[in-house]
Order: structure tokens, then sequence, then C-alpha cells
């Protein structure tokens, strides 16, 4: 049988058994149908000599919220070599009917998780301070029974962005996720900064009591001011005891949000021990400046949606968080209206970079950027192996590397010669195919 493509000398990456051997790859379709010596026919050819060939990348952490977006942040990710990515994450995603209605074929495999802030907004609650009423909370959970059944990976919270919710409203919600397969709670803890244990040992306490799984999200940019070695050390205890907890990183020492947020309440300097001078506007018409008094209080009452950029973390525990082997590797790509932070175009290559450099193996930095989040949500991608989804990234070992920067936060990173998705070429030598190769996940009710 003739094969659909045939990719020859290159080094296969195996994530899971921890192995790299110079073998050809095989596509049918959309699996990898042949792995071998050999070189079977095929309708077409890739040469990958010099290049390294992986499971496409798995993001398991990142945003598409601005469903009239046309994609950009897609692009960029699927640009790194992301093939398969979770959005909605931190509380903020859509409603999976809005997103159905709105999203046709994305570019990169993408599944959404339902929002708290959306189901909150959907019971009428538009105060992110207030607590829910246990009528609201009925309506909540009903309407987050109706996005499981539709098929939402799990569930959302973006608890730093809605403080005062109660222990009932996040216990009611967990309750019901509960009780479908192979859903979990991703949560941005209540607090960052000095009080971010606690918020951990919270998201612990969700796991144990409900027997779900809790991903913490962007554990170093909620720990990295003094705090994340602890964090690990409560999460390394917690699954000790046969909790279900797990965690993800972003490989940048600063993080990124919207400044109406309440991560920008008063306080926040006395929280990260830095002041304004440490925050640069990523969006709108200050884009590029950092902060003074009046630049803040402009962009709190006139744009709140723009995006800051927030240079307050310590890079060394940004990377102990990331070496981690429980540590996944995740974008938290957020765009508003285009810009934003340049871990949306540059987090993967970065991560596989920061990791080579802690001493790792190929096979084992891959491996937090595949194998690992694949588990962690039960996808079935992230595999180097026959019959597995033929979603594949070949790069330079040499050259890969990533261009974003805090100035320019779109640049596609150097190395990516090739990414597949579903068996199909999806970028080739940096330029995207005319049509999106993705498909809308959804779990199974």
């Amino acid at each position: 049988m003739e094969l659909d493509l045939l990719i020859r000398n290159g080094i296969l990456l195996d994530p899971v058994n921890r192995s790299e051997k110079r073998l050809n790859l095989g596509v049918m379709k959309d699996a990898i149908a042949y792995i071998g010596e050999e070189a079977p026919a095929a309708k077409r050819l890739i040469d990958a000599e010099g290049l390294m060939v992986s499971p496409g990348f798995v993001d398991t952490h990142m945003h598409d919220e601005e469903l009239e977006d046309p994609g950009t942040i897609q692009q960029a990710l699927l640009r790194q070599g992301v093939t398969t990515a979770l959005a909605g994450n931190c509380g903020s995603g859509p409603r999976l009917e809005r997103v159905m209605e709105k999203r046709s074929s994305p570019w990169l495999n993408l599944g959404y998780l339902t929002g708290h802030r959306a189901l909150r907004e959907d019971a009428g609650i538009w105060d992110v301070y207030r607590a829910a009423t246990e009528a609201e909370i009925e309506r909540m959970g009903e309407q987050l029974k109706k996005e499981l059944s539709l098929g939402s990976f799990g569930l959302s919270f973006g608890l730093e962005y809605a403080p005062n919710t109660s222990p009932r409203e996040i216990e009611a919600l967990c309750r019901i996720l509960a009780d479908y397969p192979n859903r979990f709670v991703s949560i941005h803890i209540r607090h960052d900064g000095p009080e971010c244990l606690e918020s951990v040992e919270e998201a612990i306490g969700l796991a144990e009591r409900f027997r779900i799984r809790v991903q913490v999200s962007h554990l170093g940019s909620m720990t990295a001011f003094g705090f994340t070695e602890r964090s690990i050390r409560l999460i390394e205890e917690a699954r000790a005891r046969g909790t279900d907890v797990t965690f993800d990183c972003y490989p940048y020492a600063a993080f990124c949000t919207f400044i109406g947020s309440t991560v920008f309440d008063p306080g926040f300097e006395e929280r990260w021990g830095k002041g304004l001078e440490s925050l640069e506007a990523a969006s709108g018409k200050y884009r590029g400046k950092r902060l003074t008094p009046e630049i803040y209080e402009d962009m709190r009452q006139n744009d709140p949606k723009a995006l800051i950029i927030a240079h307050v973390m310590n890079e060394w525990e940004i990377r102990a968080c990331l070496r981690h082997p429980l540590c996944a590797v995740a974008s938290d790509g957020v765009l508003h209206n285009g810009e934003g932070h340049p871990r949306a175009a540059g987090a993967f290559p970065r991560a596989l970079r920061w990791l080579r450099e802690e001493g790792l193996s190929w096979p084992e930095a891959v491996r937090h950027a595949t194998a690992l989040p694949a588990e962690m949500s039960w996808l079935p991608v992230g595999r180097m192996e026959v019959g597995a989804p033929a979603d594949l990234v070949l790069f330079s070992p040499e050259g890969l590397r990533d261009r974003a920067t805090f100035e320019d936060q779109l640049a596609p990173p150097e190395g990516i010669a090739a990414v597949l998705v579903n068996g199909q070429i999806a970028v080739e030598d940096g330029v995207l195919s005319p049509e999106p190769r993705g498909r809308l996940l959804l779990r199974e009710p």
C-alpha cells in the first residue's frame, strides 16, 4: 500500500520511552502508519536529514476567547509546533455552544474548558467581587452540565480574578464535574505572592475532596516570588497521598493580564516587591511604555482590557518549576487585538532550549511539551508509535529558537521546518497552509 507521506532520515524522538533514533516515518491519512528503516513507496517524500521529528506539541493552557479573531493566536502557536491545544483557561473560557456557532475549522486541534466567569455571567453575575447566591449557583451548575454534555474538557477557575468566590460556589461546580469521566479542573489560584501557598493548598483540597484532577495553572507565575520550591513540595506530598494534581508553567519571568483585572487592584506593588516601573503596556495606545501613575490610572479607567506585562518574577524559580518532571510546558498565550506577550509565539521553542540548558536529553525535554501534557488531559496524542495521530513537528536541534520579544511579540521562531496536523502539512518553512488543518475537539459525554 502506498503511503500518503514518508519522512526520511530524521531523528525520531520518543518522549514516552525517552529514546531518539534515526528512522523513517510514514503517514497514511491522519495517523502514523510506519516507523522503521525501510523506505516504503509514498505519494510525497520529505527529507528530514539533520532534523528532529517529534510528536506535535500539546498546549493545555492557552486562550482563544476573542471568537471574532481569525485565528491569530492559533497561528502563532502552530508556527512554533503546537498541534493540539486547550483554550478557556483562567475562568475566562467562552461557552462551548458559542464556540460551536463561531468556530468552523481551527488551525490546530483545539478543545475548550468551560470558564467559571462565563457560568457566572450566564447566571447574571457581572460583578467580579460578588459571591453567588444559592439560586445562582444552581443555575451555574445546570449550565455546566450542559457544557460538559456538549463536549467541554472540564472547568476552569480564575480565582484571582473573582476573589470573593465562595468555597460553596467552587465545591458545587466541582461536585458536578466529578460525575463526568476524563474531565479536569484548571485553576488559576486565588493569590500570587506571599499567600500563594494557602492557595495551592486550596487547589489540592479540591482534588482530594472530590477525587478529581486539578491542574494548577502557570504555577511559576503565581509562586516565583520565593515560594516555588515550597509550592512544588506541597504538590509532591499530595500526589504521594494519591491526590490527582498536576501543574504547568511557561518559560518567562514576566506574566501578562488585563490592566482592569483584580490583579492590579491597589496593593500589588507590596505583594510583588516591585513598582510601576516593572509594568509594561503590551497593547493599546501605550504599548511598549513602562507604567507611570498617570498611565496606570488612564488605562484602568479608559482601557481596562489592555494587556500589561509584569516583569516581576524570579527567573531561577521559573526554570526550577519548568524542569520538574511533573511540569508541562504551556504558553498561557493571550492576545488582545493581536497584541500581547511573546509567550504566544515563542513559549515552546524557548522552553525546550531552557530544558536542554538544564541538561535534559531531547526526548526528555520534548516529553514536557508532548506526552506529559497529553496524559494530563487524557488526549490521545504526544506519542511516537504506529497508530498514533500524525501530528508532528520537524525542527533543527541547533537552529530551534524563539524570536518573539517584548517589542516584537508575534515574531515566529526559527528552526521549525514543518508541522503536520492530522497528517497534513500545516506549516512548511514558516509558511502556513492555505486552509486550516485542525479540528474542534469535543470530549465524549
